[in-house]
């Protein structure tokens, strides 16, 4: 995650674009739930992903 390119990417494209991108990033496909930045899991189902982020 680069908070720089998180930046750019919401001056050039807007808030809503980045914020709908986020969420189709970190959406788990086991359970539509939230998955941690930290550690890859998903928090409604504990699904362990793997390389999402790297």
């Amino acid at each position: 995650m680069s908070m720089i390119e998180n930046l750019r990417v919401i001056k050039n494209q807007g808030m809503n674009f980045f914020l709908k991108e986020q969420e189709k990033k970190y959406k788990c496909s086991e359970c539509d739930g939230i998955i941690c930045v930290h550690n890859s899991k998903c928090y409604s189902c504990n699904t362990q992903i793997k390389d999402i982020f790297f």
